[in-house]
């Protein structure tokens, strides 16, 4: 066991002090990982004592040595202690003179032991094995050690029980079960067997088994939520853990052939083989670890130029995102994609691809949390980050989480467009059940970049395909309007007209027209038809011709709206756009108006005589849907003065960039406080009016106001 022991003691001491290093490194500026540096130096002291006590066995200062070892020990459970008040690392941090008040008792018993024979005396090798002598003090050194050891897995425990973010659950899970399992073997070889039997065989073997499977397990858990998703981290803490143990037997098995003469060689050459075959063992391991995580190996720089040749090839937004997402989920072994795209019409996310072919009909709602993130932050998210981010995800972890369940998702990759979130990629896990890793991540952003550009110019083509069929429309169903559209506002002898128009696009598909049966009286018809294009224009061209055709009978409202109903419910078969209609007939003798309303905002007129306004409508249904609607028709005596508007309903439903209506009361106080002048005034500063309250919006439809007044 002596060249068991040295060689073991020799190997641990470089593991720690690389390890130390290592993390401190990866982890600058965070608090536990310094805490981490000092546990690891201490136990690299510790091993580095054990060495050179069985290295210089013969020495006479092996004594010295043996305190030096057994200061390493009470410095090494005193940061272990240390570690344990500021692992995980916390937001608040905990203030120096509290591990420094922790580590006075420690330094007090160091003293005693090192610099007085109270603890150890008479160290000496006999026949290659330790013999010591024990004074009074070195029980109640073992008692500081063991007490430093139990506190700090209580304080472990307690953080594991109050602490709620489940990444820090599941790393302190593993560092008590694996790190206080092999710490309590340790204190058992190198404690209590020398004290209560004397037996040295496990005084360094003990120890040095504990420092390296303990400290691995320590590394991984530390920089887990760092470099690696925990679960990853898990995993191969616990390989690491099992092969710590493993990469001794060819040791031993070089030792037992040394210890049986069937290697000659000095001490000094074993141990320095060992040592080498250590190291090689360890560097050829590396890749196994990472087989044994991953089915395959995962190159997504080759994903992503395969997806740049192919997507090239494509030009639809649905072959696109099938493209991308089949790319990663085959390459990457998921076990899950989905594609989510806002919707515009149902104003919600919804999902259009699924590898799992799933029936549901999933939407996300745009004031879903998860999107607001996205709005501010274009990164991609992996689902450890959900647990790890208090600062974005404090409020909202119990909304978001579940979404990441449901669908097994390991990581979001989002796609903009036109400054706003446009879709999200998900990512689920791989088929071997771990998460995609923060390196993968980091390769993944060029992945989600190119597959963002081509789906910002498979959109760009589509609106510039709808545009040219908008322009081509409109140029068609501009010469229909034409020939459909009133050629002028009619003058009567007390009655006076004048508009407000401003279509969406170069044409609009708001509509209104006059007959006049007779000198002394007038029929206005006001409709609006949604949409735009040809078909749309067709509307206006047929409510024209319905409504000249009915010039006998322009005296009775809701005949007129009757027979277009009629006439468009032909045309449609009930299914077409909606349409509405205002119709009023107008008897400049008796100055009498007759109305009716099919679902168009009614007309508002402003009485002189009350200075107050009265709404004209029937409450009709739109036009087209049910051939047997009824229309009724509403009576009313004029007075000159009166002002009538009959505006189309996007008018007072326009939204400026504050998101506020312009509104009918608007509309009202513009009228009541230009009463007094003629209609083409009232509009010119209703227009003005109405451009300086939207500032640089537009408005989502046609806008189309008529104004008549009584003179």
């Amino acid at each position: 066991m002596f060249f068991a022991s040295l060689v073991a003691a020799l190997i641990s001491s470089i593991v720690l002090v690389f390890t130390a290093f290592f993390v401190l490194f990866k982890n600058r500026g965070n608090q536990s990982p310094i805490y981490y540096f000092y546990y690891n130096i201490c136990g690299a002291g510790l091993m580095f004592s054990f060495f050179l006590a069985y290295y210089l066995n013969d020495s006479p200062y092996l004594t010295q040595i043996n305190r030096m070892s057994q200061v390493a020990t009470l410095l090494f459970t005193c940061s272990l202690l240390n570690l344990s008040l500021t692992y995980p690392e916390r937001e608040k941090k905990v203030k120096f003179y509290v591990p420094l008040l922790i580590s006075i008792p420690a330094f007090i018993m160091s003293a005693v032991v090192y610099f007085t024979d109270l603890s150890l005396y008479n160290v000496h090798f006999e026949n290659l094995k330790l013999t010591r002598g024990m004074g009074p003090v070195y029980n109640y050194y073992a008692l500081l050690v063991i007490i430093y050891f139990v506190v700090a897995i209580g304080i472990f425990i307690y953080n594991y029980i109050n602490i709620r973010i489940e990444t820090y659950r599941l790393q302190i899970r593993y560092v008590i079960l694996i790190t206080s399992i092999f710490i309590s073997l340790s204190y058992v070889g190198s404690l209590l067997l020398p004290r209560m039997f004397n037996y040295y065989d496990l005084y360094v073997l003990g120890p040095a088994s504990v420092t390296t499977v303990a400290t691995v397990t320590l590394f991984y858990s530390i920089i887990a939520h760092n470099v690696m998703d925990i679960r990853t981290a898990i995993h191969k803490t616990v390989m690491y853990a099992t092969l710590s143990l493993v990469v001794f037997i060819p040791i031993i098995a070089i030792l037992y052939l040394k210890s049986s003469g069937k290697i000659a060689a000095g001490n000094e050459v074993t141990a320095g083989s060992l040592v080498i075959i250590f190291s090689l063992f360890t560097l050829f391991l590396q890749p196994m670890i990472d087989s044994a995580f991953r089915k395959r190996a995962v190159d997504i720089e080759y994903m992503t130029n395969r997806f740049i040749q192919r997507a090239s090839q494509v030009k639809t937004l649905g072959e696109l995102v099938k493209t991308g997402a089949f790319e990663l989920h085959n390459g990457m072994a998921l076990s899950r994609s989905l594609f989510f795209v806002y919707n515009d019409e149902k104003r919600m996310f919804v999902k259009i691809f699924d590898t799992a072919q799933s029936a549901e009909d999933e939407m996300l709602d745009r004031t879903f949390p998860l999107i607001h993130w996205f709005t501010r932050n274009q990164d991609i998210l992996p689902v450890n980050r959900i647990y790890t981010d208090e600062e974005s995800f404090r409020g909202t972890r119990s909304l978001i989480a579940p979404f990441f369940t449901r669908y097994n998702i390991s990581a979001i990759l989002p796609i903009y467009y036109e400054n706003r979130i446009y879709g999200m990629l998900c990512l689920g896990m791989k088929e071997n059940t771990s998460s995609i890793t923060p390196d993968e991540i980091e390769k993944l952003e060029e992945f989600r970049i190119r597959l963002n550009e081509f789906i910002v110019t498979t959109l760009a083509y589509d609106a510039a395909k709808k545009d040219q069929f908008i322009s081509r429309s409109l140029e068609l169903s501009e010469e229909l309007l034409q020939c459909s559209a009133a050629p002028a506002l009619p003058e009567l002898k007390n009655i006076r007209f004048s508009s407000l128009v401003s279509p969406k696009y170069a044409t609009g598909t708001d509509y209104y027209d006059f007959i006049q049966p007779s000198p002394d009286s007038i029929g206005i018809l006001f409709s609006d038809v949604s949409g735009i294009g040809i078909n749309n224009a067709l509307y206006s061209v047929i409510l024209r011709s319905v409504f000249h055709s009915c010039a006998g009978e322009t005296a009775s409202p809701s005949m007129i709206i009757k027979r277009i109903n009629l006439v468009l419910h032909e045309y449609t078969k009930g299914g077409g756009e909606l349409a509405t209609a205002f119709y009023a007939y107008y008897d400049t003798k008796s100055r009498r108006l007759s109305y009716t309303n099919a679902g168009f905002p009614p007309m508002d007129l402003f009485r002189i005589d009350k200075n107050d306004f009265d709404t004209l409508d029937t409450e009709g249904f739109p036009l087209g849907y049910d051939p047997g609607s009824e229309f009724g028709t509403g009576r009313t005596e004029l007075k000159t003065g009166d002002i009538g508007v009959v505006y189309s309903k996007s008018f007072i439903n326009s939204k400026n960039s504050n998101g506020e209506n312009f509104g009918l009361l608007r509309l009202r106080s513009i009228i009541r406080e230009l009463k007094s002048r003629n209609p083409s005034e009232i509009a010119k500063n209703l227009n003005y009016a109405y451009e300086k309250f939207m500032g640089i919006s537009q408005p989502d439809s046609d806008i189309t106001v008529l104004i008549m007044k009584i003179v």
